[in-house]
């Protein structure tokens, strides 16, 4: 690729050389550097690698015609095909363009500069979780941003943009973080209930919890057994976002879930133990030691942070969504979120870095509301499946900490290899050759591809259910999947009960949600209130009442989507019989109660006009 410098040649010269733009960015060696690789080479040297797969290159070969190389990135290595980027894109004064074709408006004019002129008026900082004071400062959250924004795109044919079309918006920090915490603090309430006994008639035991999920530097109220029970619990985890966007919710996850760690085990003694017990499982002696060393360099070598992040991104943290960059974006972050907690090391090979994992099989690209059809599991299963999947499921972890180009490329080998004898074990066992063909078929490892079916089980190895799912699910109403996606919708009446009258999309992927949910585990979305009160939601509510509905939070009086006039809701619901009244609780603001009401079971479901019901307002 080269930059194209034609004017900034001439600017330079007119300005006698002093020309601001110019000298910042040295353009004026460009064109030297491009005919002198070595030179190129020089400038990275000090640059470690990284590793991840968000850094290879794209471009594949053309199924039909090997020789046919398919440039997706955009670039060649080809002199008369080199990807030409005009200058202006990065430096140009401001100037009123005309975008009206691109946003869907009419007769609007917008002001534009360029790229470095934008990012010069900002201040940027690397670790999300970082308060800063000034307005003006950005972190990697910003990256979520972009990718709303991209989705804003006008679509002609539809008549929308793409961001209604998908119905993805942004969902806000502050609702991040409620989701966040109620949700793990309902799991952690259960595990320490099931794990300790004395523990179940615990009526504070929620209150506790609230007291470690605290930004405060008061000690923990637990007991070394109590801790010992909370650090296995949170090794234990497995958390599903449905529709992870990029990746909000995961990395709200993460952030939470290192601060609970770094306070109850402050100097990762107990956290290092339970990783080193686990590799210490792994029966082939050379891969056991290589992980063995992994770990002790993991916690060694880096910020007591960087250990608690890689084996909860490893174990505990999964995302799919239907949109491939959504994805690409989400994994970005994670590598951000790891990168910031190395230490340098020069005296080390490659300055002491260690590169990245590979995200692959942590957060993938797929319908979440489509799953596979299974037969009836058969009364003997053929034991040939359990070793071929279990051996999927090693070469699998061996790619997550693959580190050269050979072992990635052997690992992705082995997995499609893999893929196709399991296929044909489970086409031999009684399943369609329609559903061995989707497993054979989806490669985890195509960045520019989206399956059209989500299994857990197959893309992420859990069989067993999620502790926690958790979601902003698209925001698509009846109206706009009639004329986008009729074929679409009239497949999911046929899967979902939930799934009749007019509904929306946010219905199925509830019901999707409950049915991937562990006994005891804990769903919490934030969907229309349409939920609570719409004729076409009765059979989904009648769903929700078998389970425990914990709370349903009203944001319907908040601007919570400044894009979009949606009317919020969050509900909290973990799934075991539930008996109690549900606790509905009416925001005046993000983080501002304004009152708090118990509502009969029997009502939420038969009734939609609750204000009869109420009982006085009470103001908290």
């Amino acid at each position: 690729m080269k930059p194209d410098n034609r004017k900034f040649r001439s600017r330079n010269k007119a300005s006698g050389g002093r020309d601001p733009h110019y000298n910042i960015t040295n353009l004026y060696r460009y064109e030297d550097y491009f005919r002198n690789p070595a030179e190129v080479l020089a400038l990275f040297s000090q640059i470690p690698f990284l590793n991840g797969g968000l850094f290879e290159c794209l471009d594949k070969e053309d199924k039909d015609h090997r020789a046919k190389i398919l440039r997706i990135d955009g670039f060649s290595d080809r002199a008369d095909n080199e990807a030409c980027v005009p200058d202006f894109l990065f430096f140009s004064e401001e100037q009123e363009v005309d975008l009206n074709e691109s946003y869907g408006t009419t007769n609007k004019r917008y002001k534009v500069c360029g790229l470095i002129d934008i990012f010069n008026r900002y201040k940027f900082t690397i670790t999300e979780n970082t308060p800063i004071e000034e307005e003006v400062a950005l972190d990697p959250e910003l990256l979520g941003r972009v990718f709303e924004n991209l989705l804003a795109t006008y679509n002609p044919e539809t008549r929308a943009t793409a961001r209604k079309q998908t119905g993805s918006y942004y969902t806000p920090r502050e609702i991040v973080n409620y989701m966040v915490d109620e949700s793990l603090i309902a799991y952690l309430d259960t595990q320490l209930k099931e794990r300790i006994p004395p523990l179940q008639d615990m009526e504070s035991l929620t209150q506790l919890l609230r007291e470690v999920f605290a930004y405060t530097e008061k000690a923990h109220p637990f007991n070394p057994e109590e801790v010992k029970a909370l650090i296995e619990a949170i090794d234990d985890i497995k958390i599903l976002d449905l529709a992870c966007g990029s990746g909000a919710f995961p990395m709200g996850i993460l952030h939470k879930l290192v601060f609970i760690l770094s306070k109850l085990d402050p100097n990762n003694k107990e956290w290092r133990k339970k990783q080193l017990a686990k590799a210490d499982e792994i029966p082939d002696s050379t891969i056991r030691d290589r992980a063995m060393a992994d770990i002790e360099a993991a916690f060694e070598r880096n910020e007591l942070d960087y250990g608690r992040k890689l084996y909860l991104i490893e174990n505990c943290i999964y995302g799919v969504d239907i949109q491939p960059i959504a994805v690409q974006i989400a994994k970005l972050r994670f590598f951000i979120s790891l990168v910031v907690d190395q230490r340098t090391d020069e005296a080390r090979e490659n300055r002491g870095i260690i590169p990245l994992p590979n995200l692959e099989t942590k957060f993938v690209a797929a319908n979440t509301v489509i799953g596979l059809a299974r037969p009836q599991q058969a009364v003997l299963r053929n034991s040939a499946i359990d070793e071929k999947e279990r051996e999927l499921t090693r070469v699998r972890k061996r790619h997550f900490t693959a580190r050269t180009p050979q072992t990635k490329r052997r690992c992705r080998e082995e997995d499609r290899k893999l893929r196709d004898e399991i296929a044909a074990l489970l086409r031999s066992d009684g399943f369609p050759r329609e559903t061995t063909e989707k497993l054979a078929y989806w490669d985890p490892y195509d960045q520019n591809a989206s399956a059209e079916f989500f299994d857990p089980e197959w893309m992420f190895g859990v069989n067993r259910g999620f502790d926690v799912v958790i979601a902003n699910p698209p925001y698509v109403d009846s109206e706009m999947m009639t004329r986008t996606e009729p074929d679409s919708r009239a497949l999911y009446s046929a899967i979902y009960k939930s799934a009749s009258g007019n509904w929306d999309l946010f219905i199925i992927f509830i019901e999707r949600g409950i049915k991937i949910l562990k006994s005891n585990g804990t769903i919490t979305y934030i969907v229309p209130n349409k939920l609570i009160a719409a004729r076409y939601a009765e059979t989904l509510r009648k769903i929700l009442l078998e389970k425990d509905v914990r709370e349903i939070r009203d944001f319907s009086k908040v601007n919570v989507f400044k894009e979009v006039a949606v009317y919020p809701i969050i509900f909290l619901i973990q799934n075991r019989d539930g008996k109690n009244p549900i606790t509905m609780t009416s925001m005046k603001s993000l983080d501002e109660v304004s009152e708090q009401n118990m509502i009969p079971r029997e009502i939420f479901y038969k009734d939609t006009d609750w204000a009869k019901y109420l009982a006085p307002k009470t103001v908290l």
